[in-house]
């Protein structure tokens, strides 16, 4: 088998050629249109997913119904494996924001085969903390109250997603309104600090960006 027939496991280029075939066998690739969901909260997991390409959201409905938004993921990247790891319902909805490919792998050969493995272990590991740390950030993020802090916070962190993201989006994102982001936005589009691509954003100077994030 070619190399370049293991492109779409390059997440796992640390396991031997062997195993990756055995992967291989036991994964399909899918793809999504803008708006499919991929799972609903609760939703007991069959395969562990791995975002090839595109944008996904996970989120969930406040008590008004209201659509609250957890984590957006880019690939590379594992959706919601602690659901696969605890052995328990997903915590959260999950929709593509973009057209996508995802790469499904049967959970429980997955798990009979390569789980106990130490360097399968600890690429969990490692994906897990990466999650943790998206949600500290998503906790700073909303418990600031100066909204250019949580704007210019996000652009440096999250400068990757600008060129696929909306302003629309990521108001929603910060829990801003629009009204209050198109102002910020404005304000640092006049000081050259950033600029609007067809309605993307690009960051122009990042030590000025930086300097509106509390030390």
């Amino acid at each position: 088998m070619h190399k370049n027939e293991f492109e779409d496991f390059y997440l796992f280029n640390f396991l031997k050629e062997k195993e990756l075939e055995r992967l291989k066998e036991i994964s399909i690739k899918k793809f999504f249109n803008k708006d499919e969901i991929l799972f609903y909260k609760g939703d007991k997991p069959r395969y562990l997913h791995v975002l090839l390409s595109g944008i996904v959201k996970l989120y969930t409905h406040d008590h008004k119904d209201n659509e609250v938004i957890i984590h957006n993921l880019m690939p590379p990247s594992l959706i919601a494996e602690i659901a696969n790891y605890e052995e328990i319902g997903f915590p959260a909805n999950c929709a593509f924001e973009t057209k996508a490919e995802v790469l499904l792998i049967d959970y429980e050969k997955f798990k009979e085969e390569f789980l106990l493995k130490p360097e399968i272990s600890m690429f969990f590991i490692k994906s897990l903390t990466k999650k943790i740390k998206a949600l500290e950030s998503f906790i700073s993020y909303n418990i600031s109250s100066n909204s250019i802090e949580k704007i210019a916070k996000f652009f440096l962190d999250n400068e990757a997603l600008l060129k696929n993201l909306k302003q629309v989006k990521i108001a929603q994102l910060l829990n801003i309104t629009p009204e209050t982001f198109s102002r910020k936005i404005s304000k640092l589009k006049k000081d050259r600090i950033i600029q609007n691509e067809k309605g993307y954003i690009k960051i122009l100077d990042y030590k000025s960006l930086s300097e509106f994030i509390s030390k």
